[in-house]
């Protein structure tokens, strides 16, 4: 069997024609070079070598082999340096999945540190909500999941820093021109918030506001994502009530105000696999 040895030590010999200079740039004893060189002459049922007592020539086959005996062995080591980096995390690709509000500054900020620092991995931006990254995650579909949920004991978790609430008027609202807003003073607002499947912790950190009142909101219109609670704001159609990072991209019609002695904040949560994680992935969770 040829193997990658029997190639780089003819295109040695081959290159210096000179049994001794090349067993000694090989690091390797004359005989040990002698027997390997015959072991792929044999192989290969040619001769590669002209020897004419001690000067070597190469034979018209042996000039063919060598060009590619040495592309074999370019192409073995851009494969192994290839590997080497996939190993270390520099290589490669990552799917991310996150959910509603996550896009807005964490994950843009996420994945711009990360292409900085492994500009030659692929990542690949998956939004959906909290239940279908779970899937996603033990699927494989998704190697990271972001969004406003509960930790699920399947996964591994990390929490991110917390966020306070704001709340999304119409500038025509009538609480638009106070400064802060009492949660008491919505109750008879129709609330828009993404659905529960969609932001979990999220939804529930909102209702605890109300309960903090012993209120309810009026009603509840559920949206899959917070650009389109945004948008029936923006058109009168009620309030919003959003993490504090929303308010980076709010659009015209739509004022935010921070809530009167707030009681919640909300914090988005990485997931992944246990005991399955790339080292792509490594290098993002540790970046955190």
């Amino acid at each position: 069997m040829i193997e990658n040895r029997h190639l780089r030590y003819f295109s040695v010999l081959a290159r210096t024609l000179h049994m001794t200079r090349a067993a000694e740039q090989l690091h390797i004893a004359q005989p040990a070079l002698t027997q390997n060189i015959q072991q792929l002459e044999e192989e290969l049922g040619i001769s590669l070598i002209h020897r004419n007592g001690r000067k070597l020539s190469l034979t018209v086959a042996g000039e063919v082999f060598l060009l590619e005996a040495e592309r074999s062995l370019e192409k073995f080591e851009g494969a192994k340096f290839a590997a080497q980096r996939a190993g270390r995390g520099e290589l490669g690709h990552i799917a991310i999945g996150f959910g509603t509000a996550a896009d807005v500054v964490v994950v843009p900020r996420l994945v711009k540190s990360f292409a900085d620092h492994y500009p030659d991995v692929a990542i690949q931006l998956k939004e959906m909500g909290s239940d279908d990254q779970v899937l996603a995650l033990r699927s494989g579909e998704i190697d990271i999941a972001i969004s406003y949920t509960t930790p699920n004991a399947e996964f591994n978790h990390r929490e991110l820093p917390p966020e306070s609430l704001i709340v999304l008027l119409n500038d025509q609202h009538r609480l638009a021109k106070q400064n802060s807003i009492d949660i008491a003073d919505l109750r008879q607002d129709r609330l828009i918030l993404p659905s529960k499947n969609v932001a979990a912790t999220l939804s529930e950190a909102v209702m605890l506001e109300f309960a903090g009142y012993g209120l309810k909101p009026r009603s509840i219109q559920e949206v899959a994502t917070w650009q389109t609670a945004i948008g029936l704001v923006s058109v009168g159609v009620g309030v919003s009530i959003m993490p504090v990072s929303v308010s980076a991209y709010t659009r015209e019609n739509v004022v935010t105000r921070p809530i009167k002695n707030p009681g919640r904040e909300v914090r988005l949560l990485l997931s992944w696999q246990r005991g399955n994680v790339s080292s792509v992935a490594q290098h993002l969770i540790s970046a955190i």
